[in-house]
């Protein structure tokens, strides 16, 4: 018995050390990305707030787009997770192949449609004159970096359902210290450039992309040992595959472009309330993916854990892991909220912010820090633990009612019927954090989550 107690626990500890070495580097890549918006957004925001309300509104539309391109990738993630976990390699380069091919036709498609109707697009998040004129320069430039995004993007994720975090930290590493210093050049007109301000911003991101598209096809070709990848996969044809990916990617693709549309509505009605609750809301925005960096990490660590330990036969395993990380992440989730309320008093001062603005990012960031707490909680359940053991139809339908019914309807009441202020207007948008969380903890607990999406 006590020789079974040792072994349950060494085992345990394996489990962890294998989770840390997958999340932390995902967690350190996601401070990476995090960190070329917020290089964005403090050097924008040192400028104007308007110039800053056009970044963030213009990226709104590389959000939707990146959406659905990882709703896409996260369905593949999760089978080729568990192929992994039975060290079946010929699935999981097929299945990465096509998913590649998808990612660069929608980021060719996409990034030809903001081309063409910049001003469009811009009006669709604001109705603020000058938030549209600053947004429609930028994107007449990002709109180039869709394309190698969707080729980046997708290969990079490929690679996390193998294990192998790293690269991609290395390459987005490189990627956001190029970005600091041509935003540093190109922004302020530095070396003899000439001042672009937010289009400088937009030309240092795409020299960015661009650079990491080309860092991953030399590693894909030189570096990958594994998953050794060649061209013949991207249009390599296999119906019994991809009718598995099909099953499993609809209803995560369904859960991210939901989430996606949800987010884009939520910024429209924000970015009717004026530019000082737009400004504060783009900027508590990066606090809030600042904050969730370990977060996530644990998330999607656990996601591709779980998936290999179901793909291997170890449910068992799984269902303990999943219970520990539940009561991680509540400390965690706590620990953020109140690093969060710390930051309130200085935080405005980080921008070029008006008085007005400055106290509705006081304001905001308190319910913020409230609402971290929960999001530690769902990012975990219905992003990580749900998600990786194949329970993708129930995060699907949660994600579609909450959205829906409580965060969007109740925001459209608190703003058109009610007219409330715009600290309880961000908290109604906010709120389905919450619900999720006190409906997908219990359900991890009761362990009827289970699923082995693989064809063996």
């Amino acid at each position: 018995m006590q020789k079974r107690t040792k072994d349950t626990k060494k085992n345990q500890d394996h489990v962890m050390k294998m989770l840390l070495m997958v999340a932390i580097p995902i967690a350190i890549q996601n401070l990476i990305n995090v960190g070329v918006s917020t290089a964005d957004t403090l050097m924008i925001g040192n400028i104007s707030e308007v110039q800053l309300s056009g970044v963030s509104q213009a990226n709104l539309v590389y959000f939707i787009f990146t959406t659905v391109l990882f709703g896409l990738a996260s369905g593949s993630v999760v089978l080729n997770a568990q192929y992994f976990g039975k060290k079946e390699m010929e699935p999981i380069r097929t299945i990465l192949g096509f998913m590649i091919r998808v990612g660069v036709i929608m980021g060719a498609l996409m990034g030809l449609v903001v081309l063409a109707f910049p001003n469009q697009a811009m009006s669709i998040f604001t109705n603020e004159p000058e938030v549209i004129m600053y947004g429609s320069k930028y994107l007449r430039i990002i709109g180039f970096s869709y394309l190698f995004s969707g080729f980046t993007g997708v290969y990079l994720m490929g690679l996390r359902s193998i294990q192998n975090v790293n690269v991609s930290m290395y390459i987005y590493g490189i990627s956001l210290c190029t970005n600091v210093v041509l935003n540093y050049i190109f922004i302020y007109g530095k070396l003899g450039f000439p001042r672009m301000e937010i289009e400088g911003a937009a030309i240092a991101t795409l020299i960015c992309r661009i650079l990491e598209s080309i860092l991953v096809v030399i590693y894909m070709y030189k570096g990958e040992k594994v998953l050794k990848m060649r061209l013949s996969y991207i249009f390599k044809r296999s119906k019994q595959y991809f009718r598995s990916l099909a099953r499993y990617s609809a209803p995560v693709l369904m859960s991210e472009v939901n989430w996606g549309l949800g987010i884009a509505v939520q910024s429209a009605i924000i970015g009717r309330m004026g530019v000082s609750f737009l400004t504060a809301a783009s900027f508590i925005n990066v606090v809030q993916q600042l904050a969730g960096i370990i977060l996530i990490g644990i998330g999607v660590g656990s996601s591709i854990i779980i998936g290999n330990l179901i793909g291997e036969g170890k449910e068992h395993e799984a269902r303990m892991l999943a219970n520990k990380l539940i009561r991680i992440s509540m400390i965690l989730g706590g620990i953020v909220a109140f690093a969060v309320i710390l930051l309130r008093p200085i935080a405005p001062n980080f921008i070029e912010a008006s008085k007005e603005t400055a106290d509705l990012i006081r304001q905001m960031l308190f319910v913020s820090a409230y609402l971290l707490f929960f999001q530690a909680l769902s990012v975990l359940t219905m992003a990580g633990i749900l998600r990786g053991a194949g329970d993708t139809l129930y995060c699907a339908t949660f994600d579609v009612l909450t959205l829906w019914v409580l965060k969007l309807g109740g925001g459209l009441l608190a703003t058109i019927v009610l007219h409330l202020p715009p600290v309880w207007v961000y908290f109604i948008l906010s709120s389905d954090e919450c619900v999720k969380a006190l409906f997908t903890v219990p359900r991890v607990l009761k362990g009827r989550w289970i699923h082995d999406t693989t064809l063996h």
